[in-house]
């Protein structure tokens, strides 16, 4: 009699810890889901949030570390395949597994404008799609923003003069002027 109440006992035990196994399995997949999906919506050029980034301001280019996890936290970091670094011709280079459509035209801008403010040796970057290609090319944007672009490094001016328009606007005009 009391083996069988130690084996009940020892079985309600064994329940228990599966019981509580699976309900920490099950919020530990639910959080993961939930992180990836906030950080899918945040990784756009709607909601990106430059302030996370400024971390990666540095004076040159040649660090692919950096510039590697630069490009994991702006738009379009689901995309990215490999990077290359010319640190003679101050270009980096991008290729995203993905074909170019009007939000990743927003990025290009958005991610262009971004790198070239927090990398500040950077001249020239090339994102590569499966169907276009895209140089821009820091001459240019700064001609854009009308000289410097310092004051952009304020997370409040980015938004107002890169992220919120270019939601706002038709930016054939602005991608044309960052790639002539």
């Amino acid at each position: 009699m009391v083996g069988r109440k130690v084996q009940r006992n020892v079985w309600m035990a064994i329940g228990f810890v599966l019981l509580l196994l699976i309900g920490v399995f099950y919020v530990l997949s639910n959080n993961q889901v939930k992180s990836e999906r906030e950080k899918e919506i945040e990784l756009n050029t709607a909601n990106h949030n430059f302030e996370k980034v400024l971390a990666y301001e540095n004076d040159y280019m040649g660090n692919a570390s950096n510039m590697g996890n630069l490009f994991n936290n702006i738009p379009l970091s689901s995309y990215k395949d490999n990077i290359e670094l010319d640190s003679d011709a101050f270009t980096f280079i991008i290729n995203y597994d993905t074909t170019s459509d009007e939000e990743a035209e927003k990025a290009v801008i958005y991610n262009a404008t971004a790198a070239f403010v927090l990398v500040k040796n950077l001249e020239v970057i090339n994102m590569r799609f499966l169907n276009n290609s895209y140089v821009v090319t820091r001459e240019n944007v700064e001609e854009w923003f009308g000289g410097d672009l310092k004051e952009l490094i304020d997370p409040s001016m980015f938004k107002e003069k890169v992220q919120k328009p270019l939601l706002k606007s038709e930016i054939n005009d602005w991608l044309a002027s960052y790639t002539n």
